[in-house]
């Protein structure tokens, strides 16, 4: 073999490669804002989890890709292990349409490149067709560099080495071995399956139907890399669900194994398809991951117990510091990303409102027992803001439709307005510290009117953090809003001079005085913060109306 048969050999492996990815890619583009909704349909039907599996997977190719999101989505809450099973399945059938697409016997790669380029500058501005041209040049791209590893792998047949190592894959063992291997270091079955039909084909025969088999088998436990990679800094139920993907793979192989010894199979699927090498080990992988899913989706339950054998432990219930609903794998998927980044921001008010409440009652009542809860909400209100930041950054190049990138936007400000909510409790809760310390009393008007203002900021509060989570406050409502919010301004200015008055009658005494004031300025920006956040929900409101008005005078 020539060094120029050598480079062709790399250079079609690289066009193969980034054909594939250019496809997936661009179908998961303009699947993307659907993929949320097929999710959402998925229940406790196994068929049905199966079934989004296969879907999903034929959508990005790449059942490894599948179930790092899977592991990602139980990590975030969105999936329950015994869905995450179904999906898991599904996704080993679904991987294998590659296979049969590369089986094709006909080259259309170049047409499929030209369809594509076509597509993208005649539909630039129509997305979901813009990335159906990126899909048709991917596959193109991909045809072609699979044509250009058969001429370069053409040279091999005949060589010595080459007929000696196809014989040796005869070994079930080295054959799962040489399958595992290739396809955990390409992390991807259906580029490993893609390169065994093309080995096939340029052997003419040289390769044993047999041995092809052992090394599909292995390509299975080799594609489960990815998610035990992605096993890291996940909950003990993601965790589970990674080590299920490999469980599966390997009781199939075992399976299959187990049958070659009393069952011709490799025999019998060169007999349907005798012609055709490629064919045949497509329908060898097909059938291997049907059978495999057939037998074992009925008992998923047996391998949800095993791996909680193996993983044991559960998730703690203790609080920490670390993100609920979203998860750094979730970015393969951009519209949930986005969806569950929202849902983080409305996590994070939720806590600031406990963080104030406690920090007021603390003030009012002299009472520091709830020290470290209110120590966890600060330390968690610096986490989440700049967790999330992180996250919305993250997200914010990906491809989104103009809703999420508007809510993207709005977010921002949000997460700030809700951290410096937090950091206003931090103040009340210190002026809380100083007044148990220095024994400053506060008299029951005083603390009559700390209920009182307390009252209407947390109404401004509530208000402003259930526009957030309905995302959308009406104009009605921001009116009842702003009426509120300057309530709160002439109550605390009210107070202040009422505060004076108390003062200047020695019915207070200073050090409790200047505590009493602090507290109230502080309590009158939370309402201040809110307000922020209001009207962010209601910007967004408002386009999305605006959007809807549009939408309807086009039609």
């Amino acid at each position: 073999m020539s060094f120029n048969d050598i480079l062709t050999l790399l250079g079609g492996l690289g066009l193969f490669l980034f054909g594939m990815r250019v496809m997936g890619e661009g179908l998961e583009r303009a699947a993307g804002p659907k993929l949320k909704h097929v999710l959402s349909l998925m229940t406790k039907n196994k068929v049905i989890a199966m079934a989004t599996g296969m879907f999903v997977t034929a959508i990005i190719q790449s059942s490894g890709a599948t179930t790092v999101m899977v592991v990602g989505f139980v990590n975030a809450q969105l999936l329950s292990m015994a869905q995450a099973v179904g999906v898991i399945m599904g996704a080993n059938i679904g991987t294998t349409m590659t296979s049969l697409l590369l089986s094709i016997k006909f080259d259309p790669g170049a047409v499929f490149i030209f369809i594509g380029i076509l597509m993208i500058m005649a539909f630039s501005k129509k997305e979901t067709l813009k990335q159906a041209g990126f899909v048709s040049m991917g596959l193109g791209i991909l045809f072609i560099g699979m044509d250009l590893m058969k001429d370069a792998m053409t040279v091999l047949k005949d060589l010595p080495v080459f007929q000696e190592l196809m014989l040796s894959v005869k070994n079930p063992v080295l054959g799962v071995l040489i399958g595992a291997g290739i396809t955990a270091l390409l992390q991807s079955s259906s580029v490993s399956v893609g390169i065994l039909q093309v080995l096939a084909e340029a052997g003419e025969g040289k390769l044993p139907m047999e041995g092809a088999l052992f090394i599909l088998l292995g390509a299975n436990i080799g594609s489960c890399v990815p998610s035990l990679l992605s096993m890291a800094n996940s909950s003990v139920a993601a965790k589970r669900t990674a080590l299920i993907h490999l469980l599966f793979n390997i009781v199939g192989t075992t399976f299959i194994l187990i049958a070659t010894c009393f069952l011709p199979l490799a025999t019998w699927a060169e007999t349907l398809v005798p012609d055709s090498p490629k064919l045949c080990i497509s329908m060898m992988h097909i059938s291997f991951n049907v059978i495999c899913t057939l037998i074992l989706l009925p008992g998923s339950g047996l391998l949800v117990k095993l791996s909680g054998l193996l993983v044991r432990g559960k998730d703690e219930e203790t609080k920490t510091l670390k993100m609920q609903y979203f998860d750094q794998r979730l970015i393969k998927t951009p519209s949930l990303a986005a969806e569950q980044l929202y849902r983080e921001v409305c996590r994070m008010g939720r806590e600031a409102h406990n963080h104030i409440s406690l920090a007021v009652d603390a003030l009012r009542n002299m009472d520091l027992t709830h020290e470290k809860e209110i120590q966890y909400h600060e330390e968690l209100s610096d986490y989440l803001e700049e967790a999330i930041t992180e996250g919305l950054v993250a997200v914010m190049p990906l491809e989104l439709n103009e809703h999420e990138n508007r809510r993207i936007a709005a977010l921002f400000h949000m997460v700030t307005d809700i951290e410096r909510i937090s950091d206003h409790a931090d103040n009340i809760y210190e002026l809380a510290k100083e007044r148990v310390n220095r024994d400053a009393k506060l008299s029951d008007k005083a603390k009559e009117e700390i209920d009182l203002l307390f009252e209407r900021v947390t109404r401004v509060l509530n208000t402003a953090l259930e526009g957030l989570e309905e995302w959308g406050i009406t104009d009605s409502v921001m009116r009842l809003l702003e009426a509120e919010e300057q309530n709160v301004d002439d109550m605390t200015e009210g107070l202040r001079h009422k505060h004076i008055e108390r003062l200047k009658e020695h019915k207070c005494t200073p050090k409790s005085g200047v505590i009493f004031l602090e507290a109230i300025n502080n309590m009158e920006r939370v309402a201040d913060h809110a307000m922020n956040i209001a009207c962010s929900a209601r910007e967004e409101s408002f386009h999305n109306h605006l959007l809807d008005a549009q939408l309807i005078k086009k039609v």
